[in-house]
């Protein structure tokens, strides 16, 4: 298992989580699975290191939870390369979220953070290697692996993990096998977003739209993800009106 990141700059900030960001940090995992009977394949799994909403903080910087993250990530990719469990992706996962838990508080201790990692940042930094285990699984079997989640390759089902009341219940009975042939694009306004030409301060003049209504005649949008403050609810209102 090995891990890799790459750093992207946007070109013009965003807000959301009521923080103005420019850049983004992706996680790149890289896995190698083998079967009882010999098998081996390859996984890769990817993910935003998304440490703004992951690991919000008023005492700490980006670049402080980013590098939290990126530690926590280094015993994560151990803690999974070195794990003897076996079996199906979502009971490795489910097996070794203990440990994960673990290594974030011991991260913590270690840097001294102002603020200990929450488990939802852990789940986060985790997310990428579970994707490549169950990239990889699928791809030992031959299959995608969107077709391993029901009871001929799961030990338990979801009442194992989630109690009695998804009794009989397997992940394939919620999720779709096949990719849908369309899906609507929805375009991120963030709150520093641009609506009008008036909310411009300087253009960035490199051929794409700048404002809501340009990136509308652009692209033909119909579907918008807008992204508040959260703190000013007045403010908030106005926006979305």
């Amino acid at each position: 298992m090995s891990l890799e990141y790459e750093d992207y700059k946007y070109r013009v900030p965003i807000k959301f989580g009521g923080t103005v960001l420019d850049r983004a940090t992706i996680i790149n995992v890289r896995c190698t699975v083998r079967t009882v009977g010999g098998q081996v394949a390859k996984g890769f799994g990817s993910m935003p290191m998304g440490n703004v909403w992951a690991f919000p903080s008023h005492t700490m910087n980006y670049e402080t939870t980013l590098g939290a993250m990126k530690a926590l990530a280094s015993k994560i990719c151990k803690i999974t390369a070195d794990s003897k469990v076996s079996g199906h992706p979502i009971d490795i996962n489910w097996t070794l979220q203990p440990e994960y838990l673990k290594a974030a508080s011991q991260v913590s201790n270690e840097l001294h953070l102002g603020e200990p990692i929450p488990k939802l940042c852990t789940l986060v930094t985790t997310s990428a290697f579970d994707a490549a285990v169950h990239d990889a699984f699928g791809k030992v079997h031959n299959l995608n692996c969107y077709y391993t989640y029901g009871p001929e390759f799961m030990t338990h089902d979801l009442s194992y993990y989630a109690g009695s009341g998804f009794r009989g219940m397997y992940p394939d009975r919620f999720l779709l096998k096949e990719p849908k042939p369309r899906m609507p694009l929805y375009h991120l306004v963030s709150a520093v977003d641009p609506i009008e030409d008036s909310d411009i301060t300087k253009r960035v003049n490199d051929g794409l739209p700048e404002t809501l209504p340009e990136w509308i005649n652009h692209d033909g949008l119909t579907h918008l993800k807008i992204k508040l403050n959260g703190n000013d609810l007045q403010w908030d209102v106005e926006r979305v009106l």
